[in-house]
């Protein structure tokens, strides 16, 4: 006899070099969702339908994805993430299982997120590195940076910066943070914070800063990239090997968007 429906949620770290992003695709493709969907299954003996807080893209990483799944069996939920994490491939992990109440849904329930992307400027290669990164031939001028991503701040239109095969409904959207700081082996790190994304806005992005820091552009530029809210009015798209989704926020206690986050969420 099959248990009581429960509710699980769990966090997703994932390379996501050999997937074609996070949503099951026609024709068999290896997305993280349909993996995770086939592990649980496996563990648990019934089917069930993994949800995700973001449709990360082929290519891209996760650190701190969330995701739910409803269960008809009574594993505990740090047994389900040893059971599973035996059964996953190296490429992916899960952890910190808890349960929530029926209707919890993570795309739903997240008052944020913060992407990471990640620039490499060298010429040589570096296979542990390059993995993660988009690697540059050039200088990137950190200053230019800092000027432009002002831009890029608040509650605006970014139809300049969204995919013009994306499933999005409206444009708008507000961003709180953006930062730039160099890492080690000749990194830099980009992280922009906000309510939420549309397909490939972080990489649209990223990819006009860097023709800003390459002089290409001038900080005011992006200025008027974001007013003509026209994807040929920004600059290329950057590689997906460099985006990471580092963190999804909770919602507060009361259902509201909270920024700063608090240390613990």
């Amino acid at each position: 006899m099959a248990s009581p429906p429960r509710r699980l949620a769990f966090r997703v770290e994932y390379d996501g070099t050999d997937f074609f992003g996070w949503q099951v695709q026609p024709g068999g493709r290896p997305t993280v969702q349909e993996t995770l969907t086939r592990t649980i299954e496996r563990v648990v003996g019934h089917p069930v339908r993994v949800d995700g807080a973001s449709r990360t893209d082929a290519g891209v990483h996760a650190r701190d994805q969330r995701a739910a799944v409803t269960l008809h069996h009574p594993i505990r939920p740090e047994g389900l993430v040893k059971a599973v994490n035996r059964r996953l491939p190296l490429s992916v992990a899960i952890g910190g299982a808890h349960e929530v109440p029926l209707t919890y849904h993570p795309r739903f329930a997240n008052g944020g997120k913060t992407y990471c992307y990640r620039l490499r400027t060298a010429v040589e290669r570096a296979p542990l590195i390059d993995r993660f990164a988009w690697r540059l031939h050039w200088t990137v001028d950190l200053e230019r940076i800092a000027a432009a991503v002002p831009h890029l701040l608040g509650t605006r239109d970014f139809a300049s910066f969204a995919a013009s095969d994306g499933s999005h409904s409206g444009t708008v959207r507000t961003l709180w943070q953006w930062s730039a700081h160099r890492e080690a082996h000749g990194v830099i790190a980009l992280r922009v914070s906000g309510t939420a994304f549309m397909k490939h806005m972080v990489r649209n992005m990223v990819g006009t800063l860097v023709d800003v820091a390459r002089g290409h552009w001038s900080p005011e530029d992006m200025g008027a990239a974001v007013a003509a809210c026209d994807r040929r009015a920004a600059g290329p798209t950057a590689p997906a090997c460099g985006l990471e989704l580092e963190r999804v926020f909770p919602l507060s206690a009361t259902g509201e968007r909270v920024w700063p986050p608090p240390d613990d969420a």
